[in-house]
């Protein structure tokens, strides 16, 4: 590539290549998917009450939490976050025994609280077998954005965006 030790002329500068509509197209809409999942990314922040002490020195030590859960744990976390939206959610919630997150689609068919597949904010997010998240957003495609605890980072806070349709996509969304 030539190097022009001046500035460039009017004349050099149409030369110089210029990004067609289709292109400019693209990167409008990259522009805009990227700042939809930053703007829902942060929406989530961590005010898990036990994040003091996660993922040490608790994390992975079993240490009962308020709720009657385990500290650092993805059941903790997301009893914490129903209890601040107003949910009185314990191990025991509405008399049923909640405990492992593999339980919860059992506990919540016995507490009478209502569970499908479409996803709305506040919901606790089913993901793998044995594990809860909260749902911090819902775009209009079925996406969700959860915060969790103990999934990508053991013992510690984590966000992520899901595409509907993807292997990783929740299973069911309890609505508390």
């Amino acid at each position: 590539m030539e190097k022009s030790a001046g500035p460039i002329s009017p004349k050099n500068r149409l030369k110089r290549p210029i990004a067609t509509g289709g292109s400019r197209a693209k990167i409008i809409c990259l522009g805009a998917l990227c700042l939809a999942v930053g703007i829902a990314n942060s929406l989530a922040t961590d005010t898990y009450d036990y994040r003091g002490v996660c993922p040490t020195p608790n994390g992975g030590k079993q240490i009962l939490d308020k709720w009657n859960e385990w500290e650092c744990e993805c059941t903790s976390y997301v009893a914490d976050k129903l209890n601040e939206r107003g949910v009185p959610f314990t191990s025991r919630y509405k008399g049923v025994l909640w405990k492992s997150a593999g339980n919860w689609i059992n506990a919540a068919t016995q507490a009478g609280v209502p569970y499908n597949k479409t996803p709305r904010v506040g919901d606790v997010a089913r993901i793998w077998l044995n594990h809860v998240a909260y749902v911090e957003a819902v775009d209009s495609y079925g996406d969700v954005t959860i915060s969790e605890y103990n999934a990508g980072h053991p013992h510690d806070y984590s966000t992520r965006t899901i595409s509907r349709g993807s292997t990783g996509y929740p299973s069911y969304f309890i609505h508390f």
